[in-house]
């Protein structure tokens, strides 16, 4: 609402007076003033002092500087035109497209609070733990970064300031916001994906991999063959023919731990440190993973788990175990494939498995690398009949320096099985502000489980 300044009238000579003035209050010159008959003008009790103020405190509220409020203080202007004067200068701002900036704790970049945590975390994974890593353009804005700044910016995004705090008291507050935490989660999860992937169970290669939808028993439902396909005689019926099914039943547990960063490790940018040990802890993964594997092949003195028929998986009455232990050899090997080649499946018909592996333990490397050598024979009795035929695979955590096996290809033959909850494939990582001690928490969490499906595609030798 405007208002218009009281009408003065002097019975003394008029003096010129400038209009306004900058300082808190105006000066005016003394003078008679000769009450009106009747006035509509509002009464004097705003001040031209108080409208000045409200100028002023307009231009500091939407930062539009002191030039900007001296030219309406000059010009008389009243407090309504003021706020619109605003309103003017602020349009263009809301019609500007943003700039990426990599000004600390100003990066006007990605409001979107998944996506900043994804790049900031990501910048910082490429920073303190991998330099070869490649980072993304929107990403680079992140990456001269250091702890503090970081805090500095999820503070400012969640609308706390931290103008005059310590850079321990930033990010004592850092802390307590949501972003803080999930980038060192984020940082956390690529270390550990990377040192995960970088060293693979060895028999994972010879387990099909499949998935849990939750953390029931899961129950493998085995179709046998058509019996026969039979001739149909004119105006004949087909015959049914039916399925017998076989089962094995399964679920996944949940394995973990946490890991933490404290707050002293924060302040003093030492962020190399956790990455380490998130990288540790994904190798410490993948090794848990061969180990639970490793740990169900040799399970009842290395016959194997007990499958759903009553008997472990290497049984004399499976007929995929050596009658007697005997060394790696051609000829122990040619045993062992034709075992293979000769089993039934669950309607006593032939399903010829092929072999495709042959897995030995650190002892038996050389040995296994002699029988399966390719050697350009000048006598036929010289002919390797295994040479390029299987793939040599070692796992050192087998403790038997005798025993070896040989299995088919999981992509065609069902045989061992590895789960892992639906949406949730090998080590997952969660954080949260540290509770018990002041940092940064990050849990790591697994859930997986493994089982035999069938053990037809499997052959076992105990070994000289």
């Amino acid at each position: 609402m405007q208002h218009e300044a009281p009408i003065l009238t002097r019975n003394a000579p008029e003096t010129t007076v400038p209009p306004f003035q900058r300082s808190a209050d105006p000066v005016v010159s003394p003078v008679v003033e000769t009450p009106p008959a009747v006035t509509t003008q509002a009464p004097a009790t705003e001040t031209r002092a108080a409208v000045n103020g409200e100028i002023r405190a307009i231009a500091t509220a939407f930062d539009l500087g002191s030039d900007w409020a001296n030219s309406l203080i000059d010009r008389g202007a009243s407090e309504g035109e003021a706020r619109a004067a605003a309103l003017d200068a602020l349009r263009p701002r809301s019609q500007r497209v943003p700039t990426i900036t990599a000004t600390v704790g100003s990066v006007g970049l990605h409001d979107d609070p998944m996506q900043f945590r994804s790049l900031a975390g990501e910048a910082l994974y490429a920073t303190r733990a991998n330099p070869r890593h490649q980072l993304p353009e929107p990403a680079r804005a992140f990456a001269t970064m250091t702890t503090l700044d970081l805090a500095r910016e999820c503070c400012r995004r969640s609308g706390v300031i931290t103008m005059g705090l310590s850079p321990a008291e930033t990010i004592t507050r850092a802390l307590t916001t949501s972003d803080f935490p999930a980038i060192f989660a984020d940082t956390a999860n690529r270390t550990l994906r990377a040192a995960y992937s970088a060293a693979p169970a060895v028999l994972k290669r010879l387990a099909r991999q499949s998935t849990a939808k939750d953390f029931r028993a899961k129950t493998k439902l085995q179709a046998a063959d058509l019996a026969k396909l039979e001739k149909i005689l004119e105006s004949g019926e087909y015959k049914h023919s039916a399925f017998v099914e076989g089962k094995e039943s399964y679920k996944i547990g949940t394995y973990g731990t946490i890991i933490g960063v404290s707050r002293q490790m924060l302040i003093n940018d030492d962020v190399g440190a956790f990455t380490d040990l998130s990288a540790k802890l994904g190798v410490a993964s993948s090794e848990f993973e061969a180990q639970f594997l490793v740990d169900l092949l040799v399970t009842n003195a290395g016959a194997g788990p007990t499958v759903d028929d009553g008997k472990t998986v290497f049984h004399a009455d499976h007929g995929n175990v050596a009658a007697a232990g005997t060394a790696l050899t051609v000829a122990s090997l040619s045993a062992a494939r034709l075992a293979m080649r000769r089993q039934v499946g669950i309607n006593g018909r032939p399903i010829a498995v092929a072999p495709k592996f042959l897995l030995v333990p650190p002892e038996l490397e050389t040995t296994a690398e002699l029988v399966l050598a390719s050697v350009q024979a000048t006598r036929t009795e010289d002919v390797n009949p295994f040479g390029g035929k299987l793939e040599l695979l070692v796992e050192a955590r087998l403790a038997d320096t005798g025993r070896w096996y040989v299995a088919a290809d999981p992509v065609s033959a069902e045989g061992l099985e590895y789960s892992y909850l639906q949406g949730q494939e090998g080590p997952q990582t969660e954080s949260r502000p540290g509770f018990d001690v002041d940092g940064v928490q990050v849990k790591v969490r697994l859930d997986y489980g493994a089982a035999f499906l069938d053990w037809r595609s499997w052959y076992m030798n105990e070994g000289a």
